[in-house]
């Protein structure tokens, strides 16, 4: 389960860290069409900021830049803020573009510093 950073209890349990982000994305619930701002995002999740409060399951897609429209749940909301778990986590790949591209700053950084890994030949 996905779940919201504000409880420190919750860090241990999250399947992978968190990457801030400020980014409008376009997002689809029900038969409306919305823009929310992606607050921030991991392989198998995000959080967004600026729909009222959602249903727990709802389906939503959101349309992340350069994919096709990205299928997620709603784990928690409150308000305006809401957690979403992807149908199918982001490749890799995929997620390390849209950190270089769209994170906030220091989370740029800190990835750009990690060494990637060394294959060897079989």
């Amino acid at each position: 389960m996905w779940l919201d950073t504000d409880n420190g209890e919750f860090d241990a349990k999250r399947r992978a860290a968190r990457v801030g982000i400020e980014l409008p994305v376009r997002c689809k619930h029900g038969t409306e069409r919305s823009t929310v701002i992606l607050k921030d995002l991991n392989q198998y999740g995000a959080r967004i900021e600026g729909l009222e409060k959602l249903r727990i399951d709802e389906p939503i897609q959101l349309m992340l830049p350069g994919l096709q429209p990205k299928l997620a749940f709603v784990v928690w909301s409150r308000e305006r803020v809401s957690g979403l778990e992807f149908e199918r986590p982001l490749h890799d790949d995929v997620f390390e573009s849209l950190v270089s591209e769209f994170a906030i700053k220091h989370y740029r950084e800190a990835a750009a510093s990690r060494p990637h890994p060394i294959r060897h030949a079989a």
